[in-house]
């Protein structure tokens, strides 16, 4: 019997260590733990993550979103990233009129659509890109995800990435954030 224990509870702790987000598996991302971390939520409480306590963190709302935007401003732009989160008010289908929009919006940036595609995100569904450009004369990666909350609510996410280096590294430690949003 205490064998069996044993084995359960371990058997339990492996596969909740290496149990990786349909998103991380997309990426091949490894356990990025976030280290000296605290919950904070957007101003009106629709929902909160865990971020970084050394991060700036910025706060802005209006009648239809409260967004929270956030930053590693201890290091060059081009070794971390600038991450902006958003509970909206709308309705939000993935349907061909989005995708249409989407790229629409995409091509007034000149951002190059690199990787797209649909998941389930905490049981919601989801559509998440990453594209490159520019922008203020420097080369940069964007990681998006919107997710449908409700009929009438949705949530978006997207980090932009500058430089040429560890591009993968930086989409894995944003994905690593969004996921540990709480819908309030």
């Amino acid at each position: 019997m205490k064998k069996t224990l044993s084995f359960l509870i371990l058997a339990t702790v492996l596969l909740s260590c290496t149990n990786q987000s349909e998103l991380s598996k997309k990426f091949n991302c490894n356990n990025t733990g976030l280290k000296n971390a605290s919950l904070v939520s957007d101003f009106k409480k629709n929902f909160r993550l865990n971020l970084p306590t050394s991060w700036k963190k910025d706060l802005y709302y209006d009648n239809f979103q409260s967004e929270l935007f956030a930053a590693d401003t201890t290091k060059q732009l081009t070794d971390t990233f600038i991450l902006g989160t958003s509970f909206n008010l709308g309705k939000l289908n993935f349907d061909e009129a989005y995708y249409k929009k989407n790229d629409s919006i995409l091509s007034v940036s000149n951002l190059q659509k690199l990787n797209f595609g649909n998941i389930t995100f905490q049981s919601k569904p989801a559509f998440w890109f990453v594209a490159k450009g520019s922008k203020n004369n420097f080369k940069y990666h964007t990681f998006n995800l919107a997710v449908k909350i409700s009929e009438n609510t949705y949530f978006n996410a997207y980090s932009e990435i500058y430089g040429e280096e560890n591009i993968e590294e930086r989409i894995c430690k944003s994905i690593a954030i969004i996921e540990t949003v709480e819908f309030l």
